[in-house]
This record gives structure tokens, sequence and C-alpha cells, in this order.
């Protein structure tokens, strides 16, 4: 995710590649253990898809990891990937999408009591 997020602040091939790397590890690791992964794997393709310019397939893989790590009571990943997805909707400039994301982010994170993080992104986040 790192990776990924470096890549579209410098538009440097280096960490698209490193993206890419860790894509393949999670790949194997969904296909070994899918209840512990195929929703990190989703969250993965949905920021790989947002880094390329590829908006349908980012909104179906966000939406997929939401409801997937919901289903397998991965709190701090449904978190995760209600932030990330937030920003996505953020940068497409659909506000109310993305305002209904982050709150749902910083509803998770504090009932995981993740409370620094739930301060750390409602105090930074646009909404």
């Amino acid at each position: 995710l790192t990776s990924l997020a470096q890549a579209r602040k410098t538009k440097e091939a280096i960490w698209k590649n490193r993206a890419h790397e860790s894509l393949k590890k999670v790949k194997q690791l969904a296909k070994d253990s899918p209840s512990n992964y195929q929703h990190k794997l989703l969250l993965l393709e949905a920021e790989c898809a947002f880094t390329s310019g590829r908006i349908k397939k980012a909104t179906e893989k966000y939406e997929l990891a939401v409801t997937l790590s919901k289903k397998n009571d991965f709190i701090q990943d449904q978190a995760l990937s209600y932030e990330l997805a937030g920003k996505f909707y953020t940068d497409q400039r659909n506000e109310k999408k993305a305002s209904l994301y982050y709150g749902k982010a910083h509803d998770l994170y504090l009932e995981w009591e993740a409370t620094g993080k739930a301060d750390h992104l409602r105090e930074n986040s646009p909404f």
C-alpha cells in the first residue's frame, strides 16, 4: 500500500514495480488462505487500479474489500479499506461518498479502540 501511495505521489516507476512484486506475494497468500488474505488482495488491487487510472475497476475492488473484510471479521482492515476508498472518492470528487466512507472508517477505528488513528483521521480528512 505504501508503494502505491508513493507511486501516485512521485510518479516514479520504482514504486509501481515494488507494488507489483508485493501484489504477487499477496496473490499467493490469498490463494493459500483466502479467508485471511483475499480482502487484502482486493484492497491492493483497488489501489493498483486507482494508481493506473482504472476508475471502474478501483470502485469495484474497494467495495469488495470492504465487504469481505467485514464478512471475515477483520475490523482493522475494514477501517483501512473505508479510509482508502474515502481518499479515492475524494480524488474522484464524490464528496458525498468520500465523507460517508471517512466517517465509517473513523467509527471502525474507534470500535477497534485505535483512538489515535481515529483522531488523526478526523483531524486530517477533508470532511
